[in-house]
C-alpha cells in the first residue's frame, strides 16, 4: 500500500516540484497551503505523515493545529527545512533538497501497519492536486485492479483497471475511447479508487502507456482545434452543399454524420456529445466543413427569446381569440409551409421560444403535416403552430391541417401554385413570409417569433 503524504506550503512552485518527485516514488500526495486547509485535508485524506514547510509552521503553528485535534494528533508531522547543515536538523526536521532522506523519514513515520484506512478509501483526492495522468501512472505502476471514479462539474465517470491496465471507461453517457480522452482532459473534480477484481468486458486492448500518450495528444489537439474554430459563443448550422472531396473515407463518414446533426443549430459541446467519434475526429471534420464554407455560425444569444414583450401580449391574445375559426375548437392554428428540409430548423427554433411548448411526438420522417409547438400567451389563450412540408407527393394530406387554420404562412414561395389552389379552395389567407418580413433566418428563434406576430396581425387585418 502506498504511503499517503500531505504537503503544506504556500510556495506553489516548490510544493509542486516536491509533490511530483514524491509521486514518482509511488507516494500518494495531497496539498494544502495553510494550517486551516491542512486540517481539512487531513480529515478527508487521512495521511500517514504530514510535511510542512518550516517557515509556514513558524508562522501558523501547523504542528500545534494537528496536536490539538484528537482525531489527528497521532499523525506524524515533519518540518521541511529549505537549507542548512544536516547535522543541525531537529528530530522532526528534514532537508527539503535531500529527497532520499525525505522518503526514508516518510517510510519510518508511516509503516504499512499503521494505516487504518479501509481498502475502499485508500486512494481519493481532487484532480487539481493530482492530475489524471499522474494518477493513472501511479495505479499502473502499482498494478492495481479496481474502479477509479471521477466526479466533475459536468458529471460522473469511471475508469476501470485490471492489473494496472485500463480496460474500459465511461463518462456521463460517453463510452470507450471518447470517454477516456474526455476524462484525461478534465482539470477539476474529485476522484476515488475502489480496489477489487473486475468482471466487466475489456474494451481497451492497447497498453495503458500507449493509451495515455494518445490521450495527451488528443487533449492537446482538441484544445487547438477548438481555438481555431472559435466556437465558444456560437452554435453551428450546416449549410447545404457538397462535402469536401479530398476527405479520407473515415473523415468523410464523420463529416456526413456531423452535417446531419447540424440540420438544427447545436453548440459545440452538444455536438461533441451527440457523435460517437472522438472529440478530435469530430473537430477535424468541422475544420474541413468550415474551410469548404459548409458551416454557419449562429450566436448563442439569438437562440432563446420570448414570443413577445409583456406589453404586447394582451393585444396578441385578443388577435388569437378573434382568429379561432367558427366551428373549430381552440386553440387557434397558424400553418407554416416550407420545404421538408427546413422543417427541423423551424421546429427547433420554435422550441427555443420561451413561451412555446414542444409537441411530445418527434417529427415524422415522411413529408406529412406535423405540430411544431404551442404558444401559451396567458389567460388560457394558446396558438398552435403547424408545419406543412410542401412535397407535392403528400399534397392530399394537407387537408388534415388546412381547414380551420387562421392563415397559412409560406417560406420562400414553398408549395407554389398547388398550395395557392388549396388555400383558395379553403378561403384561407396565404402570407408570403419574405414579403412580410424581408430577409428571414428561421434558425434564429427571435425572427420566427416576429414572423408569427406579424402574420397574426395581417390575418386579423390589423
Amino acid at each position: 500500500m502506498s504511503r499517503r503524504v500531505l504537503l503544506v506550503d504556500t510556495d506553489v512552485d516548490a510544493l509542486g516540484a516536491l509533490a511530483s518527485a514524491l509521486r514518482a516514488r509511488g507516494i500518494l500526495v495531497a496539498n494544502a497551503s495553510d494550517a486551516f486547509e491542512a486540517v481539512e485535508q487531513a480529515f478527508q485524506e487521512r495521511p500517514d505523515v504530514v510535511l510542512v514547510d518550516k517557515c509556514l509552521d513558524d508562522d501558523q503553528d501547523v504542528v500545534h493545529a494537528f496536536e490539538v485535534v484528537p482525531e489527528l494528533g497521532d499523525i506524524p508531522v515533519l518540518r521541511l527545512v529549505r537549507a542548512g547543515p544536516a547535522d543541525e536538523l531537529g528530530p522532526t526536521e528534514v532537508l527539503r533538497s535531500d529527497l532520499d532522506h525525505v522518503v526514508s523519514r516518510i517510510a519510518q513515520a508511516s509503516p504499512r501497519t499503521s494505516t487504518t484506512a479501509s481498502p475502499e478509501q485508500e486512494l481519493r483526492g481532487n484532480l487539481e492536486q493530482m492530475p489524471m495522468v499522474d494518477l493513472l501512472q501511479l495505479l499502473t505502476m502499482n498494478r492495481r485492479s479496481g474502479v477509479l471514479g471521477i466526479t466533475t462539474g459536468y458529471g460522473a465517470g469511471e475508469i476501470r483497471l485490471s492489473g494496472g491496465e485500463v480496460t474500459d471507461a465511461v463518462y456521463r453517457r460517453l463510452e470507450g475511447e471518447k470517454a477516456f480522452y474526455r476524462l484525461l482532459g478534465e482539470r477539476a473534480g474529485r476522484f476515488a479508487f475502489s480496489p477489487g477484481a473486475l468482471a466487466t468486458t475489456r474494451r481497451f486492448t492497447a497498453p495503458t502507456s500507449q493509451l495515455l500518450m494518445e490521450a495527451m495528444h488528443q487533449v492537446d489537439e482538441v484544445q487547438r482545434r477548438r481555438g481555431e474554430l472559435s466556437l465558444a459563443t456560437v452554435a453551428l448550422l450546416f449549410q447545404d452543399g457538397p462535402l469536401p472531396a479530398d476527405l479520407s473515407a473515415e473523415r468523410a463518414a464523420v463529416a456526413r454524420d456531423v452535417s446531419r446533426l447540424l440540420a438544427v443549430p447545436l453548440g459545440i459541446d452538444e455536438l461533441l456529445d451527440e457523435h460517437a467519434a472522438t472529440d478530435l475526429a469530430v473537430l477535424e471534420a468541422l475544420v474541413a466543413l468550415d474551410a469548404a464554407g459548409r458551416l454557419r455560425r449562429v450566436p448563442l444569444l439569438d437562440l432563446t427569446t420570448p414570443f413577445a414583450p409583456p406589453e404586447q401580449l394582451p393585444v396578441l391574445r385578443s388577435l388569437v381569440t378573434r382568429l379561432t375559426r367558427a366551428g373549430f375548437a381552440p386553440p387557434a392554428r397558424l400553418v407554416i409551409a416550407a420545404e421538408v428540409k427546413r422543417m427541423p430548423v423551424l421546429a427547433h427554433s420554435i422550441r427555443l421560444i420561451s413561451d412555446a411548448v414542444a409537441p411530445e411526438d418527434p417529427l415524422p420522417r415522411a413529408s406529412l403535416p406535423r405540430p411544431l409547438g404551442t404558444l401559451r400567451l396567458g389567460d388560457g389563450v394558446e396558438l398552435a403552430l403547424l408545419g406543412l412540408p410542401t412535397d407535392d407527393t403528400f399534397a392530399p394530406t394537407w387537408t388534415l391541417v388546412l381547414p380551420g387554420a387562421a392563415a397559412v404562412v409560406r417560406l420562400a414561395a414553398a408549395g407554389g401554385p398547388t398550395l395557392e389552389a388549396h388555400c383558395a379552395a379553403g378561403e384561407l389567407m396565404l402570407i408570403d413570409a419574405e414579403s412580410l418580413m424581408g430577409s428571414l433566418d428561421i434558425a434564429v428563434p427571435g425572427q420566427v417569433a416576429a414572423l408569427v406576430r406579424s402574420a397574426l396581425e395581417m390575418a386579423a387585418g390589423v
